[in-house]
């Protein structure tokens, strides 16, 4: 976006230019205050603080250096250069330092994961596959397990026992139940098969068998519907439950149907052992992990859990430490907003730690342990962990409501000619406070807020109520400039825009009242700067909008710059918020402090609550009692400071008010004696709060460990949760109802439109709304109840889920097709095109995204894999084909290093695992057909370059069969996803209204609520981690619009934790209170209301179907969320019924913590709003617009400025 053709100085005269082009030199001496004015005659500072500049500073490029503007010509003289000695180990850090920065991988995950901590698991899994190798080698175990041995070694690397105990039993009791239901489904399909068979021969070689010969169309056609039916069940699984204890098990369950199928289907009797060839390595395997977890270096999932809780919890300290230092900062300064971010980082780490401390938790109450605390004890501070990232969240929201961090409106640029002209009013720094962001009007001057398109077109509104302006204003206003801050370099012409949108956005007002002509003046005035500044936005950057994009939400930005420039901006905001900030930062020092202590001490006591549980009784004793004592130090601090606060301490934020509670101060005619704006006030009490909520849930949390350090004296042996309904442990695929914890964070397969742990019963709270059928009224007869169960069923077979698995079992038994028939059965068995089976029904994924990285990713990793392998067989079997001795060596001195890589190497799970298979594949098979005859003799090269090719085979036929239908893309289940997730945030949202509303009269379920946000939040989540592979879905038609997205996708992630702060507030107010809440935010007008839903559902539908939103629609909402000013007061002058609340504002009313969470919960459903009217915006940018009407919105007389003649004429001659 080109910035303004007219020189700064000629568009904007009133800003102080001091440009090197204007002047070379600039003297920092030299103020841009007048002398006859104060630098502090308000509230506006304290009055030590130097006084503030509002200057434009541009350093001019010397020389070919010049560039980054640091130096002058004198700077650029020849300096002597300096030689100095630099030592050897100087030489050598500076050479690995820079091979590091030009090797072409990261190895930084090496020196990363180099712990005891991270190497006893190394340890462990490198003992057991030594062990397996053992078993491998010995003949008498070949001659029991059969011709798979090789399944040893390959799932050693595949399943390996790296997890703590609990968990490794429960999933290797999985994978013996998969793999032998596998065996019995194979056993079922074979004799079935054998019933249609015409001839049986039970004395046939085993050559004859596998020539073919014997192949019959009966029985394959039943082996072939067993086969779709089997790896249909455990791939359903496989998606259904994602990551977790049901991948590999499942895995192994088709892979054991696949061999054991296309195995007996050559021959001419029921082969019902040839599960057991594969089933027994496999079992073996898994009693060989459990032992291995069991006895070397055992470890437990409460271990595991507090680790990943205490990790969480480091990132909070950090932010709460550094919510002190930003308040020791400058908010005009750069370090200001750096601080802010580096914070909302540290938050959002926190939060993201979680997600492994609560897939640890699902195993927690059936660890089994020996020590003081039972694992459900600890399994507790889960919440209290989660509740203070909230409250953290909450705080950091503070950041968003003030200068120069506040979130802008995403303003949308209008169209207009390029020779516009432009006008900049000039205006008052000093401004009556009443009314903070409105111009004064005169007596005959109409209210801007009546007409907010009057507003962005300089048209004169119908009158409205007068108002009297202050007599001492006007001198005032003839010495009243603009302050125009530019942050940013010219050459950047985006962020020039920005700052020039900031700039008049912020000192956009009329003056006070004139005669008549000089009204007209400032209407124009306000006309043409608003029109310039859409102009100067309409230009699109090339970044920002493709050139054949036409702009979109016009009509909702024309309208929000209206209510910037008569409701949302103040000349004084920079220095008044300098002064709340101070004012803020002395209220919450001690507190803050406090509660980042108390933080540290929590951190450290559940990091260290599984250690000493071996030291004698006189030790632990007193290192409790020491934990006992350092937690009632940081117990009565945070305490004492939190009651300090409350009562003293936070009512600092409010001396700036004070003046205009004075009896003397009344009727005073000096104008900066007014006290500033009401939303200072309001956002410092947000900020103040949360602080208080988190404080109160830091007491909450060092109580409960208190409480526990006193009860839990004595070490015992904890043993497992044994749950009585046995059917919900075997039969409760999805999780309990609420057990949002149980969910894993990287769920690949999913289904976009539910989200899990979430029940939404609850959300028919409001007339008991509830879905009907389109086509069909409900069943009235007994036959249509049945035909309407019958329908639902089949419906559920429709699902995402579902459908994947029936194309994959599809597709499994296409490439079953070669050794299904007796001319290929042969060739098919010989050269293990079992290989691409697996490959192709494993690669085959829910959406095509997905397919195609497999495709690519099994094909690299099965290429160095395959080298690999083929390199260490080499290297142990040397020319020959090597001993038991030699092999066992070269594969056990490479284990620690595989393992190192499989457990840590921070690349794609799918990678990892493919090229250590793959490696161990070629060893595992190459030592089995060079020492144990078998039809497949081949090994090194010979096997590894066929594994290869049948590899390439399998992920193309998968990647071909996952273009036909029915075929899902992500980028379709970003958008569905972020369509279910928007309907649910709306259920909520009224759920909530209706807890404030009827609490106490009507059951709305708190935890119910809480759940579903938690639940929201999660899907969000993990939906980032599902657009990954989304670059693999190539499109002729362009590309994928991820910011957009990704935008939507934040904006709702804040009105899920808003959502979150509301409900908090609501819970804390007072019937009365409450009921004045809802009277002032509009949450309870029908109207209204009206607006908000439509909005919500018409994003939804939109995002659902793709359609275009309507051009002109209820947003901006916020415009009728501010349409009556209340300021400071609770209820208006106008209500009849104040339920009992103060209608005069006093000190006392201020200084109550009712109006305090009063304050922040109007705060919070207006930033809830704002985003509600972003989202819509968002949402058009993605989906576009419909539903033209020419005209409006848009005056008469602007028209004829737009540069139309008939509109001209026509709007003149009505």
């Amino acid at each position: 976006m080109p910035p303004p053709s007219l020189p700064l100085h000629s568009q904007y005269p009133d800003v102080l230019d001091i440009s090197w082009r204007a002047n070379l030199r600039y003297d920092p001496r030299l103020g841009d205050d007048d002398d006859d004015e104060p630098p502090y005659g308000s509230y506006h500072g304290p009055r030590d603080a130097p006084p503030l500049r509002h200057v434009r500073i541009e350093t001019p490029s010397w020389g070919p250096g010049g560039s980054q503007g640091r130096s002058s010509p004198s700077d650029t003289e020849q300096r002597p250069e300096r030689h100095e000695k630099r030592s050897c180990r100087q030489f050598m850090t500076n050479l690995r330092q820079t091979a590091v920065k030009y090797f072409p991988l990261d190895l930084a995950w090496i020196p990363a994961n180099w712990s005891w901590s991270k190497i006893k698991p190394v340890i462990r899994c490198s003992v057991m596959v030594f062990v397996s190798l053992v078993f491998m080698v010995l003949s008498p175990v070949e001659d029991v397990t059969g011709q798979a041995t090789f399944l040893l070694l390959v799932s050693a690397l595949f399943d390996p026992p790296a997890d703590p105990f609990i968990s490794v039993l429960e999933r290797e009791l999985i994978f013996a139940l998969f793999v032998t239901i596998g065996w019995a489904w194979s056993a079922f399909g074979i004799f079935f098969a054998h019933l249609a068979r015409h001839h049986t021969d039970y004395n046939v070689t085993l050559a004859e068998v596998l020539s073919g010969q014997y192949i019959e169309a009966g029985p394959t056609v039943i082996c072939a519907v067993w086969v779709f039916l089997g790896v249909a069940f455990f791939l359903f699984i496989k998606a259904k439950k994602g990551p977790g204890p049901y991948a590999f098990p499942s895995v192994f369950g088709a892979i054991t149907i696949d061999i054991s199928f296309v195995t007996a289907v050559l021959f001419p009797y029921p082969y019902y052992t040839i599960g057991k060839v594969i089933v027994l390595p496999l079992v073996l395997h898994a009693g060989l992990c459990i032992l291995a977890s069991a006895t070397i270096f055992p470890s437990t999932i409460t271990a595991q859990y507090t680790s990943a809780l205490a990790r969480s919890l480091e990132p909070l300290e950090a932010a709460i430490r550094e919510h002190r230092s930003i308040f020791k900062l400058s908010p005009s300064g750069s370090d200001f907003s750096a601080t802010a971010k580096k914070i909302s980082g540290l938050v959002t780490k926190a939060e993201g730690g979680l997600g492994p401390a609560a897939a640890a938790l699902r195993l927690v109450k059936n660890d089994i342990v020996f020590g003081r605390f039972a694992p459900s004890d600890v399994g507790r501070m889960q919440e209290f962990g989660r509740r203070l990232i909230v409250r953290a969240n909450g705080l950091g929201i503070f950041f968003t409501l003030i200068e120069p961090t506040r979130e802008r409106f995403p303003v949308t640029p209008l169209p207009s000619k390029p020779s516009t002209p432009v006008m900049t009013p000039v205006m008052s720094r000093r401004q009556s406070f009443s009314h903070p962001g409105t111009p004064t009007i005169g007596p005959h001057s109409p209210d801007p807020r009546s007409d907010p398109d009057s507003v962005a077109w300089g048209r004169s509104p119908p009158p409205s109520r007068p108002e009297t302006p202050s007599p001492a204003a006007g001198d005032t206003n003839e010495r009243g400039r603009l302050r125009h801050r530019v942050g940013r370099s010219h050459n950047n012409a985006s962020g020039s825009m920005s700052s020039l949108r900031l700039t008049i956005s912020r000192h956009l007002h009329l003056r006070l009242r004139k005669p008549e002509h000089e009204e007209d003046s400032q209407n124009q005035r306000l006309h043409f700067s608003l029109l310039h500044l859409a102009h100067s936005l309409s230009v699109p950057h090339p970044t920002a909008m493709p050139a054949n994009e036409s702009a979109v939400a016009v009509f909702e930005s024309q309208r929000y710059l209206a209510l910037e420039a008569t409701r949302l901006s103040h000349p004084d905001s920079p220095e008044a918020t300098e002064t709340f900030v101070v004012l803020l930062g002395e209220s919450c020092e001690h507190l803050l402090d406090a509660c980042a202590d108390a933080v540290r001490e929590a951190r450290g006591w559940v990091a260290g609550v599984r250690s000493g549980w071996l030291e004698s009784r006189k030790t632990a004793e007193q290192r409790r009692a020491e934990r006992l004592g350092r937690m009632a130090d940081v117990r009565y601090k945070v305490d004492s400071a939190l009651g300090m606060f409350r009562k003293e301490y936070r009512h600092k934020v409010l001396d700036p008010y004070r003046s205009a509670f004075d009896l003397g101060h009344v009727g005073s005619p000096n104008p900066t004696a007014e006290p500033p704006p009401h939303r200072y006030l309001f956002h410092c009490y947000v900020y103040q709060y949360h602080l208080i909520q988190f404080a109160s849930v830091v007491i909450e949390m060092i109580d409960a460990i208190m409480s526990l350090e006193e009860n839990k004296k004595k070490p015992r042996l904890w043993g497992p949760f044994m749950p009585a309904n046995l059917k919900k442990v075997f039969l409760n695929w999805g999780g309990t109802q609420y057990d949002t914890t149980t969910e894993m964070e990287g769920n690949d397969d999913e289904d976009p439109d539910a989200i899990p742990g979430m029940q939404t019963d609850w959300d028919e709270d409001l007339g008991q709304p509830s879905r009907r059928d389109p086509d069909a009224l409900p069943p009235s007869t007994l036959f249509e109840h049945v035909m309407s169960w019958f329908h639902t069923i089949l419906m559920g077979l429709t699902g995402g889920n579902m459908l994947f698995a029936l194309k994959a079992g599809a597709l499994t038994v296409l490439l079953c097709i070669p050794n299904f028939l007796k001319h290929t059965a042969h060739f098919a068995y010989e050269e293990r095109f079992v290989w691409g089976i697996f490959m192709g029904q494993l690669t085959l994924a829910r959406f095509r995204g997905d397919t195609t990285f497999a495709l690519v990713a099994r094909l690299l990793c099965t290429l160095f894999g395959g080298v690999t392998g083929m390199v260490i067989w080499y290297i142990a079997a040397q020319k020959g084909i090597g001993n038991a001795y030699g092999y066992t060596a070269a594969v056990a001195f490479c284990a620690p290093f595989f393992y190192y890589g499989r457990l840590y190497w921070p690349g794609p799970p799918m990678s990892n695992i493919i090229f250590f298979v793959t490696a161990s594949l070629v060893l595992g098979f190459s030592w089995q057909n060079s020492h144990f005859a078998a039809i497949f003799h081949f090994y090194g090269w010979a096997l590894a370059w066929r594994r290869f090719v049948l590899v390439t085979a399998g992920v193309t036929a998968a990647f071909i069969f996952s273009l036909l239908p029915p075929s899902t893309t992500l980028r379709k289940y970003q958008r569905t996803m972020l369509s279910t997730t928007t309907a649910e945030l709306g259920s909520v949202y009224c759920s909530i209204v209706s807890f404030a509303n009827t609490r106490g009269r009507h059951g709305v379920n708190r935890g119910e609520i809480v759940q579903a946000l938690i639940a929201i939040r999660m899907k969000l989540r993990r939906s980032v981690m599902l657009k990954t592979n989304i670059i693999y879905e190539f499109s002729l038609r362009g590309k994928w619009p991820a910011d957009r997205y990704q935008r939507i996708l934040e904006l709702q992630m804040q009105i899920a934790f808003l959502l979150s702060h509301l409900m908090s507030v609501v819970e804390h107010l007072d019937p009365a209170w409450s009921r004045a809440f809802l009277r002032r935010t509009r949450l309870l007008d029908a109207d209204f209301q009206g607006d908000v839903l439509a909005v919500i559902s018409m994003i939804s539908t939109a995002l659902r179907t793709g359609t275009p939103l309507p051009q002109v629609t209820p947003c901006p909402l916020i415009d009728r969320f501010m349409v009556y000013t209340h300021g400071l007061n609770v209820i208006r002058q106008e209500e009849d019924d104040d339920y009992g609340l103060p209608r005069t504002m006093t000190i006392d009313t201020l200084e109550n913590e009712q109006y305090l969470s009063f304050a922040v919960g109007v705060t919070t459903a207006f930033g809830i709003i704002l985003r509600l009217d972003k989202l819509m915006v968002a949402a058009k940018e993605l989906v576009g617009e419909q539903y033209h009407i020419h005209g409006i919105g848009i005056p008469a007389e602007a028209r004829a400025f737009m540069g139309n003649p008939s509109t001209e004429k026509v709007g003149h001659d009505s």
